[in-house]
């Protein structure tokens, strides 16, 4: 293919579509991997306080939560937190919020059952895996919208309400406040989740070795919940995933020719790895993260021409190149 071709191409990004939605082959559950989990509701604890010294004994009862959801360590004191975090919860704005994502989420059993079926995947591969404590709270937008380590998980509700709410998660750029719906809180952890799993190499600071990592993550998630929408993982509209996947001989052909692979420059790797509305240097209407998607491609290939390795193995080798070159990627 001529270059001229490519650079009609990536004119040419923006095609209809719809997100995919095929399921992959997975596994069959059994008994033995069943992960059945309890979800504790701080919110419902939270708002029936009453005192300042009630919201402070919440805090210190709390540690975890306090220290990396509630960002404790940002006040001089538990008491001026307890103060602050109180202000909040008696604001009646936020209590017109706090019954809207009450209303919005139910019993949350719909999310417990796909915590439940994505952990069981997880102890499936990892027989040894113990599943993280679920716990919800509402603040008013006045902590973070999400904490996962490896033993507890701390989801913000109120800022999954979706595009319908009455009240949007304040200062996201509007092309990310898609992201802000229910539906993409279980895969969010599983991508998060994944870095129990993988090992890296620290000195490797090339771009390769950032694109493979987010590719493994992507992989992950992906095997962990089978049947959701890729959408819903790599956090591209229906249309971007079609437009990338279209044009992806023209991405790969951006990378090679601009020698971007082993690049190792900061705000370069920037350009292609993080937040944008999109990659102008490819093309206007290619999206940011691009690098990411290219990893998780190459990620696929390299588990379609190695069929004998395993999950386990994947997330435990650490060389992006090995990866890279054992895939036999080429798109054109």
């Amino acid at each position: 293919m001529k270059i001229s071709k490519y650079i009609l191409i990536l004119l040419a990004f923006g095609f209809a579509c719809t997100p995919n939605t095929n399921c992959i082959d997975a596994p069959e559950l059994t008994s033995a991997n069943k992960v059945t989990i309890t979800v504790e509701r701080l919110e419902e604890e939270l708002f029936s306080l009453n005192t300042i010294a009630e919201v402070e004994h919440f805090i210190v009862s709390h540690p975890v939560l306090s220290d990396e959801f509630l960002g404790r360590q940002q006040y001089p004191s538990d008491s001026i937190l307890a103060m602050e975090l109180f202000k909040r919860i008696k604001n009646p704005y936020v209590d017109t919020l706090y019954n809207e994502t009450i209303a919005a989420y139910g019993d949350f059993s719909a999310l417990t059952n796909e915590f439940e079926n994505a952990f069981s995947r997880i102890k499936y591969y990892y027989p040894d895996f113990k599943a993280p404590q679920i716990k919800t709270l509402i603040t008013g937008f006045g902590s973070s919208e999400m904490y996962v380590g490896k033993d507890q998980v701390i989801i913000g509700l109120e800022y999954y309400l979706g595009e319908d709410a009455k009240y949007r998660p304040p200062g996201v750029p509007q092309y990310i406040l898609p992201r802000y719906d229910k539906s993409y809180i279980v895969p969010a952890v599983m991508l998060l989740y994944a870095n129990n799993f993988l090992k890296e190499t620290p000195s490797d600071q090339t771009m390769l070795a950032d694109m493979i990592y987010y590719g493994k993550k992507f992989y992950f998630a992906k095997q962990m919940m089978p049947c959701t929408p890729d959408s819903l993982l790599v956090w591209y509209s229906g249309q971007e995933l079609i437009d990338v996947e279209e044009n992806k001989d023209a991405i790969w052909f951006h990378f090679l020719n601009n020698e971007l692979l082993y690049n190792t420059n900061h705000f370069e790797k920037q350009k292609y790895m993080d937040e944008r509305p999109n990659v102008a240097e490819i093309g206007e209407k290619c999206p940011g993260r691009v690098g990411s998607w290219v990893g998780w491609d190459i990620t696929n290939a390299y588990m379609k021409a190695n069929p004998s390795v395993t999950l386990q193995e994947l997330m435990a080798n650490p060389d992006a190149k090995d990866i890279l070159t054992k895939s036999k990627y080429k798109v054109f």
